[in-house]
């Protein structure tokens, strides 16, 4: 089974709940068929969903290819904000959003206009992909800083992070590619300067918004923290309640955050739930592969380490293997002397 889904499925409760897909392109996490009150939205039509997966340059600068045939129908039109587009409907007991969070251009926003759609104690379901297995594997990691400076100024803000993206992704989405690791370097980014520079300055200057970036690169540890700041600062109404760390020839993580109206009376709670998640991600937090090439390479250093070893005795036999054949050869023209002299 899809893990995206396997992991929903172990936080829905009951199939006949309201559900909320936030862009499920081709790939939605609730099937309709399984829970009939789920709608999908997107900040496009259906038809401009498929004409913008029919080509555009997010697909050419990340290798990624979509059918657009395979597009599922949308529900709702997003029109400005997720608030004013769900005002008059009924709030929701799931919102999912799976690979959608990167895409906001204001990433702090974006979690509270969602809230505004949700019951007390709605879930709110994100899979993220992790930057070291996908097309961001060379990118600088987004973090709290940068989310908070678009926050406070202007979505433009982001330029930076739109530079960034044009200039160090790479055409390639395998995670395989990315945990195997070898000759990681051959992918290293190769896309075109002054492009990317045009991009940063249509947002800098311009204030036109790009289709289809990652603004928000994260490996799974790093969203923790970026949430566990959020929290500190008082900014999220929510409790991370599951997280599921990115596992190994995969590149998405699974976070379930749960809204709560009144978390800023007990905002202490909610930074101890995230320290008891970062603490249970360590130990995934370099894979098992990483952690077998540290182990193999620890008995390389020993094989190395026993041989030196080998070697100095070896070269300690053969200097006293020396001193003695020096000392025989003494003996010998000794004996030789003697000899002469009767």
């Amino acid at each position: 089974m899809d893990p995206r889904r396997y992991f929903f499925e172990l936080l829905i409760s009951e199939n006949s709940k309201r559900i909320l897909e936030l862009g499920p392109l081709n790939r939605p996490i609730a099937d309709k068929r399984k829970y009939p009150n789920t709608f999908y939205c997107d900040i496009r039509s259906t038809e401009e969903v498929k004409k913008l997966y029919s080509g555009n340059d997010y697909l050419e600068a990340t290798g990624i290819t979509v059918n657009p045939e395979t597009i599922v129908p949308i529900d709702f039109v997003i029109k400005g904000s997720y608030k004013d587009t769900f005002e008059e409907i009924e709030k929701f007991d799931y919102v999912i959003a799976s690979h959608v969070m990167e895409h906001m251009e204001d990433i702090i926003s974006a979690f509270l206009d969602i809230s505004t759609i949700l019951k007390p104690g709605g879930l709110l379901y994100l899979v993220y992909p992790d930057k070291r297995y996908c097309f961001d594997h060379f990118r600088t990691s987004a973090s709290f800083r940068d989310a908070y400076n678009v926050f406070v100024n202007d979505p433009s803000e982001n330029a930076s992070m739109v530079f960034d993206f044009y200039y160090s992704v790479i055409p390639e989405n395998s995670p395989e590619v990315f945990w195997k690791k070898d000759d990681i370097l051959t992918f290293l980014p190769t896309a075109d300067f002054d492009n990317a520079v045009k991009k940063y300055k249509k947002v800098r200057e311009k204030g036109e918004k790009i289709d289809d970036v990652h603004y928000w690169p994260f490996s799974d540890m790093d969203f923790l923290k970026f949430l566990y700041d959020c929290t500190r600062a008082k900014l999220l109404p929510f409790h991370c309640v599951a997280f599921h760390p990115c596992m190994e020839n995969d590149q998405q993580f699974m976070v379930a955050l749960q809204y709560d109206p009144n978390i800023q009376l007990h905002p202490e709670q909610a930074l101890k739930e995230l320290v008891q998640h970062m603490e249970n991600t360590i130990p995934d937090y370099f894979s098992s592969k990483d952690i077998k090439q540290g182990n193999e390479l620890e008995d390389l250093k020993s094989l190395i380490n026993e041989q030196n070893h080998v070697i100095d005795l070896q070269e300690k036999a053969l200097e006293l293997l020396e001193k003695k054949v020096k000392e025989q050869e003494k003996i010998i023209n000794s004996l030789q002397v003697n000899n002469m002299k009767k």
